[in-house]
């Protein structure tokens, strides 16, 4: 399993804002694995499922984006 770390990493290489990606992938894991159960993005391992769901959220809108332009 990767960490949530690892998975803002790989977004903001995406060319995503660090800040921005960063509240966005709390919330959704906030939602995803209850605000209780959270842990330091370096120490929560998240399950493959979720860490690619929301990877591909944000590959999708790059995607998007993309075309846009």
């Amino acid at each position: 399993m990767r960490t949530a770390l690892d998975l803002l990493k790989e977004v903001i290489n995406l060319g995503f804002d660090q800040q921005k990606t960063l509240i966005r992938i709390d919330k959704i894991l906030d939602k995803k694995l209850g605000i209780e159960s959270r842990k330091p993005l370096l120490d929560e391992k998240l399950p493959d499922d979720i860490y690619m769901n929301i990877l591909n959220i944000f590959i999708e809108e790059t995607k998007e984006n993309k075309k846009c332009n």
